[in-house]
């Protein structure tokens, strides 16, 4: 969260120049200070007394905590304050509120008032005697501190009054700009996401494309050899050719869009229906979901690819019995899905680079869609808050991959 300061809202050159002018139609010493009373501009028309005294180190820590004090007398009330410095000295100080939010003051005085304030020279020598700094020197500029009317210094506390609600103005101006920026370059990571995740879509789409021949030609041949099966009382022959065309008419739908839960089980199911022919039975697949399958729509080819990937990556290389788990339920308006396999796991490494546009594993296999492209279009569909919230692996003990959707999926692209 952005702190907000007097240095990085308003211009400091502009806040100098500001000042300089008001020091010029007052002739009375003005400087900028931030909430504790530190300078963040140049004083001007100083008088030599004060200026004098600020050039030790004591002095003006005194004079930091003396403007620090009446700022916040002036923020403390919502308008400008009368203040008597550590010296003794009349000061005033316009507070500068932004959003609620006390920044500092203009300050500006360094003098007395006629007719009320010649018996505080002897004070105001008394109060800076002690200060290590050439007193005699100091006994010079005191002789020259300037006495002014009570009307200068009240017209003195409107126009500072005006100034400071001046620099106000500025600051909003410059959050606002800050804002839209902001804004803006919010829309334009928005944009590019968007329009990474179209090329995605597009180059798979393609590689769908690249691999169909021709579609109908594919179907009726498929139809054609799962009837000789048929005929030719091949019973298992048939039903691999089934659902292999099955699956090719799921594939070539459009990517961009959403389906019931209940035909990507569907399309899981003709998948897992031919490598249990392949594999000869050496898959058990277990299901269980406490879920409205109807209902819930998710981004095609979402599930699978995991599936796939657990088959492929934890199964084969070792050859031997797989156990492959979906199991699915609902919490708090959204839908968990988890997909888990006892096979060889990953290392922390391999896990860590899933999301890696330099995975090489990451384009998948059947339909050249890997996990990355799951994430990116959940993600597109419903936000960043959903997608694949885990990938837990272990070696030797399995993977298990946690899919977070809305529970209301929206409607049916």
């Amino acid at each position: 969260m952005t702190v907000f300061t007097l240095r990085n809202i308003v211009n400091i050159e502009i806040l100098q120049e500001i000042q300089d002018r008001f020091a010029d139609a007052t002739g009375l010493g003005v400087v900028i200070a931030d909430e504790q009373g530190v300078p963040v501009t140049k004083p001007s028309n100083f008088t030599a007394f004060c200026s004098h005294i600020r050039s030790s180190e004591e002095g003006l820590q005194r004079c930091m905590l003396s403007d620090e004090r009446v700022g916040i007398i002036a923020a403390e009330q919502g308008k400008p304050a009368i203040h008597r410095c550590h010296s003794g000295l009349v000061d005033l100080a316009a507070p500068i509120i932004l959003n609620g939010n006390y920044l500092g003051a203009v300050l500006c005085g360094q003098v007395l008032i006629e007719e009320k304030d010649k018996e505080r020279l002897e004070q105001v020598r008394q109060n800076t005697k002690n200060l290590h700094i050439n007193q005699e020197l100091l006994d010079l500029y005191f002789e020259k501190i300037e006495f002014t009317s009570q009307k200068r210094v009240e017209a003195a506390t409107e126009m500072l009054y005006l100034v400071a609600n001046y620099i106000i103005k500025m600051g909003a101006t410059h959050l606002a700009q800050e804002e839209l920026n902001e804004k803006s370059q919010k829309l334009m990571e928005e944009l590019q996401i968007r329009a990474e995740l179209e090329k995605i879509l597009r180059e798979t789409q393609l590689r769908v494309l690249q691999s169909q021949i021709n579609p109908h030609f594919l179907f009726n041949t498929l139809n054609t050899i799962s009837r000789l099966a048929y005929l030719e009382n091949a019973e298992q022959t048939q039903n691999v050719t089934y659902s292999l065309a099955k699956i090719l008419r799921y594939s070539l739908r459009n990517i961009d869009q959403l389906v019931p839960l209940k035909e990507e089980l569907e399309h899981i199911k003709n998948y897992l229906n031919i490598q249990q022919s392949r594999f000869r039975n050496k898959i058990q697949y277990e299901q269980w979901l406490d879920l409205d399958v109807d209902g819930i729509k998710i981004p095609i080819l979402t599930i699978q690819p995991i599936i796939e990937n657990a088959i492929i990556h934890g199964f084969e290389p070792q050859d031997s019995t797989v156990v492959l788990k979906l199991r699915g339920f609902s919490m708090d308006n959204k839908v968990i899905l988890e997909i888990s396999d006892n096979g060889m796991g990953m290392p922390e490494e391999k896990r860590l680079s899933i999301f890696s546009n330099k995975n090489s594993e990451n384009n998948g296999h059947t339909t050249g869609i890997g996990m990355n492209n799951v994430q990116k279009r959940i993600q597109h569909y419903f936000g960043e808050e959903y997608g694949i919230a885990a990938i837990e692996s272990q070696i030797g003990a399995g993977t298990m991959v946690q899919i977070i959707i809305p529970k209301l999926g929206g409607n049916l692209a």
